[in-house]
C-alpha cells in the first residue's frame, strides 16, 4: 500500500489555466457589471478579456484529452451512478480523497466550461449603440437576435456567478471538513495524499496547446 505522500496531481499548464481564468472571470465580471463607472474604454477591456476566455477554453478542451492524467476528461467525468454514490457517502461522511475530481466536482467542472463557453460566446454576438460597442460577430445576426442574445449574456452571468459561489463553496467544505486545501493544491500541484505518482502533462506540449487555442481564438474574433 503506497505511503502518504506530497503526490504531483495538476500539471504546470492546468494550473497555469485555471489561475489565468480566475483573474480573466473576475476582471470581466467587474467591467461587464461596472462598465459605466470606468470610462469610455472599458468595453474594450471587456472584450479583450473575453477573447482571453475563448483562447483558454480552447485550450482546455484540446488539454482534456493531451494533458496529463487528472487534465484529462476520462479521468474525472463519471455517469450518473458513480455521482450518486458519491454523494450518498459525503452525506453518510465515508467519501473517500480523490486525486483529481471528485465525480460531482468533475461534472461542475463541465458546467463551469459550459457556461463560460456560452457566456463568451454570446458577447461575440453584441451590439449597443450607446455604449459604441460591436461584438466581433454581431454582423453576422440580426439586431433582434443580437438583442435576444444579449438578454441571454445577462441572464447567464447570474448563472454564472452561481456556479463561481457554489464551487467557493466546495473549497470551504473541503477545507473546514475534509481537511483538503484545494487552493494549496491548485498553487503547488500538490496533494498529500497515498497514491503512485502521477504522469503530468509536459509544459511544451502545453505551450503548443495553448498556441493552437489562440490562433482558434484570433480567427473567429478576426477572421470570421
Amino acid at each position: 500500500m503506497p505511503e502518504t505522500a506530497a503526490v504531483s496531481v495538476w500539471d504546470l499548464p492546468t494550473r497555469l489555466f485555471h489561475w489565468s481564468l480566475v483573474l480573466l472571470v473576475a476582471f470581466s465580471g467587474i467591467t461587464g457589471e461596472f462598465g459605466d463607472d470606468f470610462g469610455a474604454n472599458v468595453l474594450d477591456w471587456h472584450a479583450r478579456s473575453g477573447y482571453a476566455i475563448i483562447a483558454l477554453l480552447f485550450f482546455r478542451l484540446l488539454w482534456g484529452f493531451v494533458g496529463g492524467t487528472h487534465a484529462r476528461f476520462r479521468s474525472f467525468v463519471r455517469g450518473p451512478r458513480a455521482v450518486l454514490a458519491y454523494l450518498r457517502g459525503l452525506s453518510a461522511g465515508k467519501s473517500e480523497p480523490h486525486l483529481g475530481h471528485n465525480p460531482a466536482g468533475g461534472w461542475s467542472v463541465l458546467l463551469m466550461l459550459a457556461c463560460l463557453a456560452l457566456q463568451v460566446g454570446t458577447g461575440l454576438f453584441l451590439s449597443d449603440d450607446d455604449l459604441g460597442f460591436t461584438g466581433p460577430l454581431a454582423n453576422h445576426v440580426s439586431d433582434r437576435m443580437s438583442d435576444r442574445l444579449h438578454a441571454l449574456h445577462e441572464a447567464n452571468f447570474a448563472v454564472l456567478m452561481g456556479l463561481v459561489a457554489l464551487h467557493l463553496s466546495a473549497v470551504v467544505f473541503h477545507l473546514w471538513v475534509k481537511k483538503e486545501n484545494l487552493v494549496r493544491a491548485m498553487v503547488s500541484g500538490n496533494k498529500p495524499i497515498a497514491a503512485p505518482p502521477q504522469r503530468g502533462g509536459h509544459p511544451l506540449l502545453g505551450a503548443l496547446a495553448l498556441a493552437i487555442a489562440a490562433a482558434a481564438a484570433w480567427f473567429i474574433v478576426n477572421r470570421l
